[in-house]
């Protein structure tokens, strides 16, 4: 799958969540947007702020991105597995990913007008953005982030981009989709 350039194109691939009002089509979100679990030895935890984790047992998007985001999730894993030590248990890597806020996400679909530019719908309304460890990696000048350069690395490779170079860096934010 080709990853969309602009509005025109996300909503040609993704379709258009909302009203001619402005608000949800709830159609369109239970015909597109589902929960996508991360590869079986994963845990994930939303953040809710700087003391509550709750975990979570996946994401939700639009259906079109389950296939990438597990692979996603599993070159993140087996990057990590390699990081830790090649015959590191599940358990160990868990452990690593959840010491660098790795398994730690702000969400997937959410509806709502984009920060950057409230004329517009936030790619989160689409269903194609996720934010992840967001108390660590703000969206605000200049550039903070505690989330490595392989891990944004990995999701570019799968056609996702990042946040770190819009107009008001965002690196908790990847998306798939350039242009808008």
């Amino acid at each position: 799958m080709n990853t969309p350039n602009g509005y025109t194109e996300i909503i040609q691939m993704f379709g258009n969540p909302a009203n001619a009002d402005g608000s949800l089509n709830h159609a369109w979100e239970d015909a597109n947007i589902i929960k996508v679990p991360p590869p079986s030895q994963w845990r994930l935890f939303y953040q809710s702020d700087a003391i509550t984790l709750i975990p979570i047992s996946g994401i939700r998007m639009h259906h079109l991105l389950a296939g990438s985001f597990i692979t996603v999730m599993q070159e993140i894993w087996d990057h990590a597995k390699q990081l830790v030590s090649a015959t590191a248990s599940d358990d160990e890597v868990r452990a690593w990913l959840h010491q660098n806020r790795l398994d730690q996400t702000g969400g997937g679909f959410n509806f709502r007008m984009s920060t950057g530019d409230t004329s517009k719908l936030s790619l989160h309304s689409f269903g194609i953005a996720i934010d992840w460890d967001p108390l660590h990696n703000p969206h605000k000048k200049p550039l903070t982030k505690t989330l490595p350069d392989w891990w944004y690395d990995i999701w570019n490779r799968n056609g996702w981009s990042d946040g770190r170079h819009f107009k008001k860096p965002d690196p908790m934010h990847v998306q798939f989709a350039t242009g808008a």
